[in-house]
C-alpha cells in the first residue's frame, strides 16, 4: 500500500528496487528472510504463528519463482520492445504498460490474500493494538518525509526524487535535462496526501474488522478489494486528484523519453535486458529449488 506511480511508473515495479542485476539475484535468493522479517516486524507473533509465517513464505516463493518470474520476463520483453523501437513513445504506450504492470502487481499479491487473512484473523487484542501502532508510526514517518514544508517545498522535493529516479534508469542526466524534468515535475498535480490518506483509511478499516472479530473471509474480501480495485475506497475528491496526477504523469513520461539521448536509451535497454537475463536464470533454477524445498519439508 505504498504510494505508487512515480515518474516512468511502468518501470518502477521491476527496476527501482535494485541497482544492478547481481543485486536482483542476491535479493531474490534471500527473499525468504526478507519477507519473514518484514511480516514479523508489524506485531509480536507467537512461536506457532512465526512457524506458520515461515512455511507460508516458503510456499509463496516457490510459487513466485515458478509462476510470477516468467510473467515479469514477458512484461520486460514487451517494455524492451517499446523502448528500442523506431519512433516516439506515446501516451497509449504508457497506459498499456501501466495496465500490464497493474496486472503483474495483482498476480504477485493474489496468493498472499488468504494466508494473510488467516493469520490476521488469529491476532489477539494486544497484537491488534501493536499492529495499529505500527501503521501509525510508519504513516507518521511517511508524512514527515513527503508532506513536510509548504506546497512549493513539497513539489521541489518531489521533483528531486523524479530526477534521481530517471537518472537511476538512464544514467547521468545533463544539467539541461535535469532542469526540464524539474520544470515538468513542478507542474504535475500533488497527490501524495491523497494516497497517504487513502492508505490510512484502508488500514483503519482493517483494524476495525480485526477488533470486530470479522473472520478470515471478510478480511480476505477486504484485502482482495485493496489489490484489485483500490479506487473503490477513494473519496470523489481523491479520485479526481489521483486521476489528474496519473494523466499528467503519463504525459510527463512521454516528454521525458523525448529528452533522452541515444546513449541514455541504450543504457535503459541494457538495464532491462540484464533483468530479463536474471529472471530467466532464477526461473531456470525452479526445479532444483523445488527439490531442495521438498527434502527440507520432509525432515
Amino acid at each position: 500500500m505504498n504510494i505508487r506511480k512515480p515518474i516512468l511508473v511502468v518501470l518502477a515495479l521491476i527496476l527501482l528496487c535494485c541497482n544492478g542485476c547481481s543485486t536482483v539475484t542476491f535479493g531474490y535468493n534471500h527473499a525468504d528472510w526478507i519477507l519473514r522479517y518484514w511480516i514479523t516486524d508489524y506485531t509480536s507473533f507467537s512461536d506457532a504463528q512465526r512457524q506458520e509465517i515461515h512455511l507460508e513464505v516458503d510456499d509463496y516463493l516457490r510459487w513466485h519463482r515458478k509462476t510470477a518470474l516468467p510473467e515479469y520476463t514477458t512484461f520486460l520483453q514487451d517494455l524492451n520492445g517499446i523502448v528500442n523501437r523506431e519512433g516516439a513513445l506515446s501516451v497509449g504506450d504508457v497506459m498499456h504498460l501501466r495496465t500490464e504492470s497493474s496486472k503483474l502487481y495483482q498476480l504477485t499479491m493474489a496468493p498472499t490474500i488468504r494466508p494473510a487473512a488467516r493469520l490476521l484473523a488469529e491476532l489477539d487484542s494486544r497484537q491488534i493494538e501493536e499492529l495499529a501502532d505500527t501503521f501509525a508510526e510508519r504513516n507518521r514517518k511517511q508524512r514527515k518525509k513527503l508532506l513536510q514544508g509548504n506546497e512549493q517545498e513539497m513539489l521541489e522535493l518531489r521533483a528531486e526524487r523524479h530526477v534521481e529516479f530517471v537518472e537511476g534508469l538512464v544514467g547521468r542526466l545533463s544539467a539541461k535535462q535535469e532542469k526540464k524534468i524539474t520544470g515538468m515535475s513542478l507542474q504535475i498535480p500533488f497527490a501524495s496526501r491523497d494516497y497517504i490518506e487513502q492508505r490510512e483509511a484502508k488500514q483503519a478499516m482493517l483494524i476495525f474488522l480485526l477488533k470486530d472479530k470479522a473472520g478470515e473471509d471478510r478480511i480476505a474480501a477486504l484485502l482482495r478489494q485493496w489489490i484489485t480495485a483500490p479506487e473503490i475506497t477513494r473519496t470523489p475528491l481523491q479520485q479526481q486528484s489521483i486521476a489528474a496526477y496519473e494523466n499528467a504523469m503519463n504525459e510527463m513520461t512521454v516528454r521525458i523519453f523525448e529528452l533522452l539521448t541515444a546513449r541514455q536509451k541504450q543504457h535503459l535497454g541494457e538495464k532491462i535486458v540484464s533483468y530479463i537475463d536474471d529472471f530467466r536464470k532464477l526461473n531456470s533454477g525452479t526445479e532444483a529449488a523445488n527439490t531442495a524445498y521438498g527434502q527440507t519439508r520432509e525432515k
